[in-house]
């Protein structure tokens, strides 16, 4: 067989095959949508996001996805209308064989509710996200209030420039330590900001209060405070002490009840 002959073989085999993947394709395109599958992420520590709000959402406009043509759903223009969505972090949407749209979803994670004087509240999330207080479900996370705590709006990110050096750009900083610290999560519910900006920790048990003093060195302030909680306490009992100052550098000073 010649040269020239076998490359016209290996064109027309290619130009079949580019032939059936393109009938294959705009069958797949023109088949309708059967299913509609959703996974929403972390959906048992968090249940900002359902899959009502997320059909809600798909279907804003009266849009139909079930029954269309799958090659007329845009994805991406669904990925961005459920990314606008304050408590979803991150939306991908791809299509399977069978027809199906398949929906992931991870959600933003609260990491303290913050309860201003001007009745604003609202949550920060991990990456310094404000998002809306919801009606529907409350995170278990650090609540915090006190003085000249801004009210803000869904969508403002406090780590922008303009936070740099703010009380709520601190209360992020000592809220995302005490979220990422097992020990300390488990142990504080409460952080108060004094007028002086100095910060005040309330404890889920016991009757004390902690005096934190300002965020310098923070981390050195928990380590003191953690090897009393493990040590002193174990000796003396929770109910002992009305107020722990960490304010005075190298020392923590107890105040009996």
């Amino acid at each position: 067989m010649n040269k020239a002959l076998k490359i016209l073989m290996w064109t027309g085999l290619m130009a079949y095959m580019l032939l059936v993947l393109g009938l294959v394709a705009d069958r797949t395109a023109k088949a309708p949508c059967q299913s509609i599958e959703i996974e929403i992420l972390d959906s048992l520590s968090n249940s900002f996001v359902s899959r009502d709000e997320v059909y809600g959402i798909l279907h804003d406009g009266n849009r139909q996805i079930l029954g269309s043509e799958m090659g007329r759903i845009n994805t991406l223009n669904l990925e961005e209308r459920l990314n606008n969505t304050p408590f979803i972090k991150e939306a991908e949407i791809y299509k399977s064989s069978g027809s199906i749209l398949n929906i992931h979803i991870s959600q933003r994670k609260p990491i303290v509710r913050v309860l201003t004087t001007d009745g604003r509240g609202y949550y920060i999330d991990s990456e310094g996200y404000i998002l809306p207080l919801d009606s529907q479900f409350t995170a278990r996370v650090l609540v915090a209030n006190g003085h000249k705590l801004p009210g803000l709006s869904p969508g403002v990110n406090i780590m922008d420039e303009q936070y740099a050096g703010s009380r709520v750009k601190e209360l992020y900083e000592i809220a995302l330590y005490i979220f990422n610290n097992e020990f300390w999560e488990a142990q504080l519910e409460q952080v108060y900001i004094k007028d002086s900006g100095e910060f005040l920790l309330i404890p889920r048990v016991g009757a004390h209060i902690i005096e934190f003093g300002s965020l310098r060195d923070y981390e050195e302030k928990f380590k003191k405070l953690k090897a009393l909680y493990s040590q002193g306490f174990l000796r003396e009992g929770w109910n002992k002490y009305s107020r722990i100052n960490l304010k005075y550098e190298g020392q923590v000073v107890c105040t009996k009840k």
